[in-house]
């Protein structure tokens, strides 16, 4: 799933929602795990609805994923965030880099955000970078969904 083309006239990197992040960085670390274990990293999305996060992978080609997760991103109801997560690629100055790749909005905004983990698989054991970067906006899949507050549990007295 290498094919997708994320752009930015953005310079920097914006402050991201810290619920937003924690998801976004989770995602990575599971793909990272699923990789670390030899298997293969099948796109996914995860959805953050309440304080439960419901997974949900995309077969198909780079277009049938993309669309499968924007389907599934856009029906879910009361969702706080969701990332999607797949194998890709980013391109770089010195070439193409193979990179963990998790794309992600949360309801209301305009944009979404990419941000990606690069690894080298040319040896035996993939070598892993060890900071996620920032690439760039990304399409928000939640961006015509009206906010969700935050869970406040009650303190009862």
């Amino acid at each position: 799933m290498a094919d997708r083309n994320v752009e930015s006239d953005t310079i920097g990197v914006p402050k991201l929602d810290e619920t937003l992040e924690i998801l976004l960085l989770q995602v990575i670390e599971e793909a990272q795990q699923r990789m670390e274990d030899g298997e293969d990293v099948v796109p996914f999305t995860a959805l953050l609805v309440g304080d439960s996060v419901f997974e949900e992978t995309h077969n198909g080609t780079t277009d049938e994923c993309f669309a499968s997760a924007q389907k599934t991103v856009e029906g879910a109801e009361g969702a706080r965030a969701y990332a999607f997560c797949y194998d890709g690629y980013i391109e770089t100055d010195d070439g193409d880099k193979d990179a963990i790749i998790a794309e992600g909005g949360i309801p209301g905004e305009k944009d979404g955000v990419a941000v990606g983990l690069l690894y080298d698989a040319s040896g035996e054991e993939i070598a892993f970078k060890e900071e996620v970067c920032y690439i760039a906006e990304a399409p928000n899949f939640l961006a015509s969904k009206e906010p969700v507050p935050a869970i406040i549990e009650d303190d009862e007295e």
